[in-house]
């Protein structure tokens, strides 16, 4: 077991790597990973680590993220087959003729939301209506960070406490808590920042729209996408069915895959493309050329091949994440604070600050969960208090704060689907930083009043 001193050594140098790299060197943020993964590799051989024990800390994790690579890849070939056969462009079509920009941002958030607490899943909410809307806001000259944002915003509150979704299940199972007394608790906290949000969103959208750059003729946008891409309710079919599946609790490779050869038979039956040209637009993706240049920007992305970058990031995250997990950091940096926890708000604090940490340092949102719930399990029990208040302060905090932490899969699947970077969108993500506020004052009002 480390020292206090010794964990905080890698978490600094993490921190001012990751820092220098976005600030200062305009490096991708997968080099500082490489220069810290290398610093700890250094760090642990000189504390008495060999380096056999190194190697096996270092893929640990490797196998959780096979699936996590595979969806990727289904995600890329699937976000190019729905652009090419008008599936996409159907959505946009259908959204400039009923969707008022004044109202977008607050109706995009509202809307994921709903939709997440269906299909109990971020990415199946986002990869679905999500895609509809960012496409939808870039045509319209909305700012596409915004609109990330109130996306991002409305389809985590489904993953954090839809009764299908798999982490809601997997966070009540880790602390020991029944499902559904976790969600109806979770409830307390969500309600005041849900408002907010909304509100934020609506006041937005409402001052800002004469500012826009949404000044463009929407009507002739609306006949450059009749004349270049087949328009079409049946192209609905694709998005209708994957929500569909992930209700039935369809796995979600084999949703995905299954709406891969579902578009292919879409595209095939009902647009003039053929079939050499579609897989080609799987695996580098669709580019447009209607001549209109940020029309062709929006349209043109998706394919297999679009998802290595953030693969590559992905893979420098979860080696990263091994070493820490499998060297016990998080468990050295919380253990003094631990010994101070003395009434039931000290317990809370702790363990929203545990599971935030452990959702950075393991780079996703299972460890941000599981780590907190079997470290600090205990002393709930020894304080006498409930374990469905444990599962909601993680809630709160490790599963909620994930897509905010750029290296966390979580953004990174955010960031696959929808376009738009962590740090563009972190300003803008308003339910998932206030649930960790919004958790404390529930619970000072709960003991004290």
């Amino acid at each position: 077991m480390l020292t206090f001193k010794q964990a905080v050594i890698p978490v600094i140098t993490m921190v001012l790597l990751i820092l220098f790299s976005v600030l200062f060197w305009e490096a991708p943020i997968q080099i500082a990973l490489f220069f810290e993964i290398i610093i700890i590799i250094a760090l642990a051989l000189y504390w008495g680590y060999k380096w056999q024990e190194i190697e096996e800390m270092l893929f640990s994790s490797f196998k959780n993220i096979g699936n996590v690579i595979l969806i990727l890849f289904l995600l890329g070939m699937m976000i190019g087959l729905w652009i090419a056969v008008g599936t996409v462009p159907t959505m946009i079509y259908f959204g400039l003729q009923t969707i008022s920009p004044r109202y977008f941002f607050i109706l995009s958030f509202i809307s994921t939301s709903l939709v997440s607490m269906a299909v109990g899943t971020a990415v199946g909410t986002a990869s679905t209506i999500g895609l509809a809307l960012i496409s939808l806001a870039q045509t319209m000259g909305l700012n596409p960070a915004l609109a990330a944002g109130a996306i991002i915003s409305g389809s985590y509150v489904g993953d954090r406490m839809s009764p299908v979704s798999s982490i809601a299940i997997i966070t009540a199972h880790s602390s020991e808590a029944r499902l559904m007394d976790m969600i109806y608790h979770m409830l307390k906290t969500a309600i005041l920042p849900y408002l907010i949000t909304a509100l934020i969103f609506l006041f937005i959208g409402l001052n800002s729209f004469s500012s826009m750059t949404a000044a463009v003729n929407l009507d002739s946008l609306i006949k450059l996408l009749n004349s270049n891409f087949q328009i079409s309710y049946w192209l609905l079919l694709p998005p209708i069915l994957i929500i569909i599946l992930a209700i039935l609790k369809i796995p979600t490779i084999i949703n995905l895959a299954l709406n891969i050869l579902f578009s292919l038979a879409v595209g095939i039956s009902l647009t003039q493309r053929g079939w050499s040209e579609l897989l080609n637009i799987m695996f580098r993706g669709f580019k447009n050329k209607t001549g209109v240049v940020f029309i062709d920007n929006i349209l043109s992305r998706g394919g297999l091949t679009s998802m290595l970058e953030l693969i590559s990031l992905i893979i420098f995250a979860v080696l990263l994440g091994g070493l820490l997990e499998q060297m016990g950091v998080l468990n050295s940096l919380l253990k003094p604070f631990i010994h101070l926890i003395k009434k039931k708000m000290h317990l809370i604090t702790v363990t929203i600050f545990a599971g935030i940490i452990s959702a950075a340092l393991g780079c996703n949102q299972f460890l941000g969960v599981f780590l907190p719930a079997k470290m600090l399990g205990k002393n709930y029990d020894q304080m006498k208090v409930k374990r469905k208040e444990l599962a909601r302060a993680l809630g709160d905090s490790g599963l909620i704060f994930s897509p905010l932490i750029p290296w966390n899969v979580n953004a990174l699947m955010m960031t696959a689907v929808l376009g738009v970077t962590t740090v563009e969108y972190f300003p803008y993500a308003f339910f998932p930083l206030l649930m960790p506020f919004s958790n404390l004052l529930v619970s000072y009002v709960e003991e004290n009043f």
